[in-house]
């Protein structure tokens, strides 16, 4: 049986402490890209002259020299599959680690404005894949799988479903450090947002998947950042191309705005949400299964990006 097409000096095998070979120097990535309006999910049938070929699995391979797992795995869906990055909103990344090995699978959306009206049209462009198929979440099981893929489809699954949702309650943030934010309420708001938006941006780091109690490592949550009072002057500018990033300034009272936008979120059945405050009273006004997170845990996160 054929090894994969060696085009880079981390494409070797891996003699895994497990028992098995994976392949692989530097790790693996594959991209799990659902696409929410038909709920259905990309899957590549493995070419039978491949390593337990004939089964599906997602697109994915080794990770490249200087490549970020999630780098890898946009860059093996292109070439699998003809997954353009502009297609791919990353919502969490999974890690199976092996210590000396590790595969991660970044759990997706199909990016999709106003005018987009279809989902990518999957085409085989290597001779790793004998076919391609969007097929139903609850149907995947239904098909042949990849071993590996197999025993990580239940969690990959769920978290299909996932859509995290941070809400950051502004004021409250900026409140929990003294560091003289009072003298210059929408100066210290912007660059607050500034180090948000950075965080959560698909480009950078993201935060705990943890927050959101999820099993999984990494999350690029979308993120509503609501402003009052003085800090409305905040100026914002879009983080970086595919951020889910909104800011909301609240004509009123900012709890209110808050509450408004997280009853949004869980009415059209996404979710987890995270509130990142310390408000009692705003707290005991939120939904049942809303987390909270502490201003000072957000910061410390955000202040590492």
């Amino acid at each position: 049986m054929a090894d994969p097409v060696r085009r880079d000096p981390n494409d070797a095998w891996v003699e895994c402490t497990c028992g098995s070979r994976h392949w692989g120097l530097a790790g693996a990535a594959g991209l799990a890209l659902v696409d929410r309006a038909t709920r259905t999910v990309a899957l590549q049938l493995r070419s039978a002259r491949s390593h337990q070929g004939s089964t599906w699995a997602l697109p994915g391979g080794a990770i490249g020299t200087g490549e970020t797992p999630l780098q890898g795995a946009l860059r093996e869906a292109s070439e699998e599959a003809d997954i353009r990055a502009d297609d791919v909103v990353p919502d969490v990344v999974s890690v199976l680690d092996h210590e000396v090995w590790s595969y991660t699978t970044v759990v997706a959306h199909v990016a999709r404005d106003a005018s987009a009206t279809s989902r990518p049209v999957l085409r085989p462009l290597d001779g790793e894949s004998a076919d391609l198929r969007w097929v139903d979440l609850d149907e995947v099981t239904d098909l042949p799988l990849h071993p590996a893929f197999a025993t990580a489809w239940p969690r990959l699954r769920v978290l299909a479903d996932a859509g995290p949702t941070l809400v950051v309650d502004v004021s409250n943030v900026l409140g929990a450090r003294p560091d003289g934010w009072w003298r210059d309420r929408a100066g210290a708001s912007s660059r607050l947002l500034a180090e948000i938006g950075t965080a959560v941006s698909p480009s950078g780091p993201g935060v705990p998947a943890a927050w959101f109690g999820l099993d999984a490592a990494t999350a690029w949550p979308r993120t509503v950042a609501v402003l009052e009072g003085a800090a409305r002057d905040a100026t914002t500018t879009v983080p970086a191309p595919g951020a889910r990033f909104e800011v909301v300034r609240a004509p009123g009272s900012g709890d209110d705005a808050i509450v408004a936008a997280v009853e949004a979120v869980t009415a059209d059945g996404s979710g987890p949400v995270v509130v990142a405050t310390a408000d009692r009273g705003l707290q005991g006004r939120l939904p049942p299964g809303v987390r909270t997170l502490g201003p000072g845990t957000l910061r410390k996160r955000i202040l590492e990006a």
